[in-house]
């Protein structure tokens, strides 16, 4: 489920993670955004995993609970 090519290329690079927050286990989670998409990135601890509600290649609302909200309008 991607909304763009490129955010589709970027989970098939490994510079997005799409999945549960509970299933990240080789890194941390940075921020506290309710959302199944995440930007990973290298640290010095194994990685780094920003959750993020919007895709930043094309803007479509990318967690379940933003695109069922932005459907409704």
């Amino acid at each position: 489920m991607s909304c763009c090519d490129l955010l589709e290329d970027a989970i098939e690079r490994g510079a997005f993670y799409f999945g549960p927050q509970h299933r990240i286990d080789d890194g941390r989670i940075v921020n506290d955004v309710n959302t199944e998409y995440f930007i990973r990135t290298a640290s010095a601890r194994g990685f780094d995993y920003w959750g993020v509600n919007y895709c930043p290649f094309c803007g479509r609302a990318l967690s379940l609970g933003l695109w069922q909200a932005e459907k409704k309008k």
